[in-house]
């Protein structure tokens, strides 16, 4: 019998949706491209079908359940972050009065995270095989321990591992010479308020940079003392694309207009770009930047500039902001709109491309900028790869954001960077 939902749209099944959740099936993309974005599709509870896939065709090929257990186990069973996992257990929590229930989530590993990230959770249940379409498998968080039922295959039970405290959060103000400027674009009506609000209070992510600003398409309060700028765009975009992700250059277009007319960077040395999800660490950051002195735009991916953070030179930012005023109205950078196509890109792309027409090729790689599902950081859920890792993405819960940001805390060792990431890949 399946676990009930409180709430369907509760705060931590969110864990995984990204701005640019995939709207059609990941059969549509390149198998490359495929292979990246699968594991997100699938938690976000959109059409993915591949994700299980593997298993599910191990287990049709299985004539005895002895060999099916084995799978299971070998498969399904305590990871290095969730070592607390028993195969083919149920722990049936009916006293507590809390469960949740997440459909499409990949691993009980996964499972363990969401259980974590959510401060009412105790223990958990994942469910291989749940019978729904695409990937079948189902996630239950549960408020109690409850009673251990044995033999149910295919279910996979644990308890996270301890929720741990969150430390101060280290200040990112630095030198003259390697200072920050943070902003942020928030969506009214969205949890990305409440993210930012949290952030403020712990003097986190833009907040912890040497001067930060935060646009929306409206004058909101998002703290006493932090009022939004105003960007002329109405923040509404379709999906499309060869990854079916958000075409949003056009309002970036609006956001990078204001931050040029407002010109408050030029006071900072770089400009940090941050989405409210992206749980960042600016004293990492600045950290890694005076390696990079030079550089235009800090290069975060293999497969090109992801927009959960970017980070350009302020010079770069003076340039772009020319070429708005070249523009007629003043309000597009114009060789970009005159030379790109872009109607089916995401602001991403857009923005690496306009600096790239506008002569701006200065871009390194260093790829402990992110660790995303979509830049193969595939456990990015976790928050430990790496104690020199500049950010995590996504969490659109508080809850789970100041899960990620305490595990990322407690982590000690530097980030292993595999020899493949740390060359880009001929896609740009």
């Amino acid at each position: 019998m399946p676990y009930i939902a409180k709430d369907a749209e509760a705060e931590d099944a969110a864990l995984l949706q990204r701005e640019d959740d995939v709207q059609q099936a990941v059969s549509q993309l390149g198998t490359k491209r495929r292979l990246v974005a699968m594991a997100v599709a699938v938690a976000a509870g959109t059409a993915a079908v591949l994700a299980c896939a593997d298993y599910a065709t191990k287990r049709s090929s299985l004539a005895k359940a002895g060999m099916e257990i084995e799978v299971l186990q070998q498969q399904f069973g305590p990871t290095a972050q969730c070592p607390s996992m028993e195969v083919n257990v149920e722990y049936k929590d009916e006293t507590s009065g809390f469960g949740m229930n997440f459909d499409h989530i990949p691993s009980p590993d996964l499972c363990c995270a969401l259980c974590q990230a959510n401060e009412q959770c105790v223990s958990f249940t994942w469910v291989q095989n749940a019978g729904l379409d695409g990937c079948p498998s189902q996630c239950w968080i549960k408020g109690g321990l409850g009673v251990k039922v044995q033999g149910k295959v295919g279910l996979t039970s644990g308890v996270p591992p301890q929720r741990g405290q969150l430390a101060a959060v280290p200040s990112g103000k630095g030198e003259p010479y390697n200072s920050l400027w943070c902003f942020s674009l928030m969506t009214p009506g969205s949890t990305e308020k409440d993210l930012l609000e949290w952030q403020y209070n712990h003097q986190a992510s833009i907040f912890a940079c040497d001067g930060y600003a935060v646009y929306s398409n409206a004058e909101l309060e998002v703290v006493p003392g932090v009022t939004t700028k105003v960007v002329e765009s109405d923040l509404k975009c379709g999906y499309g694309g060869d990854s079916q992700s958000a075409l949003n250059s056009w309002i970036f277009v609006a956001v990078w207009d204001k931050v040029c007319d407002d010109a408050e960077y030029k006071a900072y040395k770089w400009v940090v770009k941050v989405d409210p999800d992206c749980v960042f660490f600016p004293d990492r950051l600045l950290q890694l930047l005076p390696a990079y002195g030079e550089a235009q735009i800090i290069n975060n991916c293999k497969y090109g500039l992801h927009g959960p953070i970017e980070v350009f030179s302020s010079a770069a930012i003076d340039m772009l902001g020319q070429e708005y005023a070249a523009s007629f109205d003043g309000k597009a950078p114009k060789r970009c709109i005159e030379q790109l196509h872009f109607g089916q890109w995401g602001e991403d792309m857009f923005i690496d491309q306009c600096l790239k027409v506008l002569g701006l090729t200065n871009k390194p790689l260093v790829p402990r900028m992110i660790c995303e599902d979509h830049c193969e950081c595939p456990d990015f859920y976790w928050c430990q790869k790496g104690s020199d890792r500049v950010s995590y993405h996504p969490f659109k819960s508080v809850g789970a954001y100041e899960a990620c940001m305490a595990n990322a805390m407690a982590d000690t060792q530097p980030a292993q960077i595999a020899n493949h990431l740390q060359s880009m890949a001929p896609t740009r």
